[in-house]
């Protein structure tokens, strides 16, 4: 499920997220300023959020907000919300603290979270949480506090997107600390370290090393032995719906 077109950055931070001799570069939201409100409000009959959960946000438990599998890991992302009344009136609540703890199950390889950056839509009436994974990241949890999530409303009954974006293992870095860029936009990377392979960017047979294409940009129009590339293996659900309810 792609939502990239849904969703607008305001501006672009770099980031730099694995430790002091590693980093990654990613996009991040400026804090919103005090004058400009996020309202997210009810809206019927969407059909992305047909296939949804629910997050009790009168409940202190750490929730459920997406699920995946990378590197034949399967896992959970899980989020405890800390929100306090809005001054929009009883039917809206305001974001103050996000705890994400991401949670493996019989792991090949512990998938870690590297950042989480809020982006949001130009009328500012919708958002999302993109979260950024990484096989063999020192972090499992994320916390946003009352910066990022500052002026965030939502109403009872709206809805919570999140997106969940997987970043290589080994990135190449160049001399200023900085992630080397491909001209496509991705982030240039090795296959291996020699002692683990990144076997969801890159295959190998032997002495042949190849990197997969990036599923996020293929071409649906392109046919191979007359099947079109959304019947192909590697169709992936990156995104989640939640139903807030207080």
């Amino acid at each position: 499920m792609k939502m990239h077109k849904e969703v607008t950055s305001f501006a672009i931070l770099i980031l730099f997220l694995f430790t002091c001799k590693m980093s990654v570069a990613q996009k991040k939201e400026l804090p919103v300023g005090g004058e400009q409100r996020i309202i997210l409000k009810k809206i019927d009959n969407n059909p992305f959020q047909e296939y949804s959960s629910t997050i009790d946000l009168t409940d202190s438990r750490k929730q459920l907000v997406m699920a995946g599998q990378n590197y034949q890991t399967n896992y959970g992302i899980y989020a405890k919300m800390e929100m306090v009344n809005s001054v929009l009136g009883e039917e809206y609540r305001t974001l103050k603290n996000i705890d994400f703890e991401i949670v493996n199950y019989k792991p090949t390889y512990f998938i870690g979270i590297d950042s989480v950056v809020v982006s949001t839509t130009r009328a500012l009436d919708g958002l999302t949480f993109i979260i950024y994974t990484r096989a063999l990241s020192d972090k499992s949890t994320y916390n946003l506090g009352k910066n990022e999530l500052k002026n965030i409303h939502f109403e009872n009954g709206s809805y919570l997107h999140s997106e969940r974006i997987l970043n290589p293992m080994f990135p190449e870095i160049n001399e200023s600390g900085f992630p080397v860029l491909l001209n496509d936009g991705r982030i240039a990377c090795k296959p291996d370290n020699g002692k683990a392979f990144d076997f969801e960017f890159f295959y190998k047979d032997g002495r042949l090393v190849v990197r997969k294409e990036d599923y996020d940009k293929e071409d649906l129009n392109k046919v191979y032995n007359n099947e079109i590339a959304s019947t192909l293996p590697g169709k992936r659900c990156s995104s989640s719906f939640n139903k807030i309810m207080f």
